[in-house]
């Protein structure tokens, strides 16, 4: 997600979940920013619609146009129910549901769960309109998280509406069956639901799966919308569910007022959905253009599953889906990831996968011609054997693995160390250059990068095994003692301990260290553990994640040589050196994709189209080290920008 105030005043809404679009409001100036603990937290005045209220890059709500969201997401499903008295509100800091609710004379208590109060109290500073009734003796406002909230409150509410963002980030679980199923058990008998429902013209697999899985949970489930100009295609919808089969919820059954939106017609009219939105709910059918062209009529239509939702899927998908005789199945753990991975895309389905479930990815390989698996390394092998079964062609990126490191020279702005993979020895043959007296392959990375990753691993840190005894109350001092046999989790006791087990050269290396385990956190005594994967190894990388994640403007880079020493034995027994050179210096694209993403997507899309035009044609495991394999893929790799430069030296 990307937003900003660019120098001409104007702030951007950028974001993959609208590929290709912005919303776009003229600045007139700042009145608040502030980093949560869970969000960023903007709010400017704009020139046209008022005061204005972002979260994390994406606009939440507008002077001018709130009123079109608030009154439909809590009239809908409130109208239509015969008696509801008790209410909750899970999201919706900023206080619009909530005054919208109180505007029904039965409703004896609102509960507003937010789990961010700087929501709550940026919004009365700057949003009065909206929040003024926050302290109506009918409210009880509870800061903290809507999923514990709910379990807590069983069979309690009439109503429950669920004003939400985007499904991104910790958003992402309010749009998966769990959260849906205690939405279900938190609501009294005849009780009713009104979520967030995303975008029909942008958003609509999404809103397809989700209401089929809706479906599953309550007897009653309707689709709605409205519009509002400043939301994504200026129309957001609302999934609105009830326990009671019997229950008309398209009909209002009281009138409504004061409002600036909503009436009783309005209320009817939301549930009539256009067409294309019609078909798709109903029959599944996708009536929308498809975009990107057409496959010619005597080309037969090639099927390929993708597995995984990382940063190198998306590039690697958009090279698939270029070709118009290709249909793309993009299959995560949650369906939102998948959505989100294809957005955009034409011809492409995003499904819901869990790969550990052996049957289900036998069935979904089977129905495919190609798969990609972009998943964990340990995945690769079932994706493998299911692939054979169902003898469907495989595609996977390789892994490495850091050994020790000596200083690289590439270039005078880098300090680069490179240390080689497994054993190189194998490549020469693997090559076809048998005259080669010494060949390294391997990897680079920063000086000093190599040796903290040693004492990671010395700590105990890169162990991917189940840990029983890991859990979300610990502190990272009290996991960093349990994984290392400290004798207590004092940050002098752990540094003692971390100082034996890495035996540091020298007291400069030991303080550069140990300054870098501290800001990762690892010896905090206060800050509780975020644990994932019941591992040491998961939950390392998702405070890295977190510490590590591009600012505004930032960008990576990818570095490739191939070097090459070659003695020449000339006419009068002298010999001659030359070094030979072949380059790749890539940057990634702030806001866009890393160049990570792109060295490693691009190519596997890349060798996924030549298996299916037929280029690539052996059967077994291959690996890019023949001429017959590496020429096709070279060809293609320049026409995309990723060719190497040769120098001699």
């Amino acid at each position: 997600m990307k937003s900003e105030t660019t120098p001409d005043g104007w702030f951007r809404e950028i974001s993959p979940q609208w590929p290709g679009q912005a919303m776009t409001l003229k600045v007139k100036r700042i009145l608040h920013v502030e980093k949560s603990l869970y969000q960023d937290v903007l709010v400017f005045e704009s020139e046209t619609y008022g005061n204005v209220l972002i979260l994390d890059g994406v606009i939440q709500c507008t002077e001018r146009d709130e009123f079109s969201y608030q009154e439909m997401i809590a009239h809908l499903p409130l109208a239509s129910h015969p008696n509801p008295k008790k209410v909750l509100v899970i999201g919706g800091g900023d206080g619009g549901v909530v005054r919208e609710v109180l505007r029904h004379e039965s409703v004896e208590e609102v509960v507003l769960c937010d789990i961010d109060e700087a929501v709550i109290r940026v919004s009365k500073q700057y949003l009065p309109h909206m929040s003024e009734l926050l302290d109506s003796s009918r409210v009880r406002v509870f800061v903290g998280d809507g999923f514990k909230f709910l379990a807590e409150n069983t069979s309690t509410y009439d109503v429950i509406i669920t004003d939400s963002s985007d499904p991104v980030g910790p958003a992402e679980s309010l749009f998966q069956k769990p959260y849906f199923q205690l939405l279900h058990d938190a609501l009294a008998p005849g009780g009713t639901i009104s979520t967030q429902g995303e975008c029909l013209w942008i958003h609509l697999p999404l809103i397809k799966n989700t209401n089929t899985m809706v479906k599953e949970i309550f007897p009653n489930v309707e689709y709605a919308f409205t519009t509002i100009p400043t939301y994504p295609s200026g129309q957001i919808g609302f999934c609105i569910a009830s326990k009671d089969a019997e229950r008309d919820l398209r009909t209002p059954l009281r009138k409504v007022s004061p409002t600036r939106y909503y009436n009783e017609n309005v209320h009817r009219a939301a549930f009539v959905l256009p067409e294309f939105g019609k078909r798709a709910l109903e029959t599944g059918e996708t009536i929308l253009p498809v975009l990107g062209g057409v496959a010619p009529s005597d080309v037969q239509a090639k099927k390929i599953l993708l597995l995984g939702s990382g940063f190198v899927a998306r590039p690697c998908a958009e090279y698939v889906a270029r070709n118009p005789a290709n249909s793309l199945t993009i299959a995560c753990r949650t369906l939102a990831s998948s959505v989100k991975l294809g957005e955009g895309l034409s011809r492409t389905t995003a499904i819901s996968l869990d790969v550990s479930n052996s049957a289900a990815l036998e069935e979904a390989i089977a129905a495919h011609d190609v798969v990609i698996s972009l998943i964990p390394y340990t995945y690769h092998a079932q994706v493998i054997k299911a692939a054979i079964k169902g003898k469907t062609h495989v595609s996977i990126p390789g892994s490495e693995l850091m050994s020790h490191a000596k200083p690289y020279f590439i270039t005078p702005a880098y300090a680069f160390v490179a240390y080689p993979n497994r054993d190189s020895t194998p490549f020469r043959e693997f090559y076809n250059i048998p005259e080669a007296e010494t060949v390294i392959r391997g990897t680079l990375r920063f000086q000093g990068f190599p040796e903290f990753i040693a004492v990671l691993v010395k700590m105990g840190w890169l162990d991917g095994e189940n840990k029983d005894w890991l859990n979300n109350d610990m502190t990272w001092a009290e996991v960093t003692q349990k994984a290392t046999g400290a004798n207590e989790s004092s940050e002098k006791a752990l540094i003692e301990r971390i100082t034996a087990l890495a035996e540091f050269p020298s007291a400069s290396e030991k303080a550069r260290i140990v300054s870098g385990l501290r800001w990762i956190g690892l010896l905090s005594s206060t800050e509780k553990v975020t644990v994932r994967g019941s591992n040491l190894l998961d939950t390392l990388c998702a405070r890295l994640e977190t510490l590590m994640a591009y600012e505004e403007g930032e960008r990576d880079l990818v570095m490739l040589q191939h070097k090459f020493t070659v003695e020449w034995t000339k006419e009068d027994g002298s010999v001659d050196e030359e070094v030979i050179t072949s380059t790749l210096e890539m940057y990634g694209t702030p806001g866009g994709h890393s160049a990570m993403a792109v060295t490693v997507g691009v190519p596997c899309g890349i060798a996924t189209q030549l298996v299916l035009d037929g280029v690539i044609n052996q059967t077994g495991v291959l690996a890019p080290y023949s001429k017959e394999l590496c020429d096709p893929l070279i060809e293609l790799l320049e026409k995309e920008g990723l060719g190497m430069v040769e120098a001699r030296i």
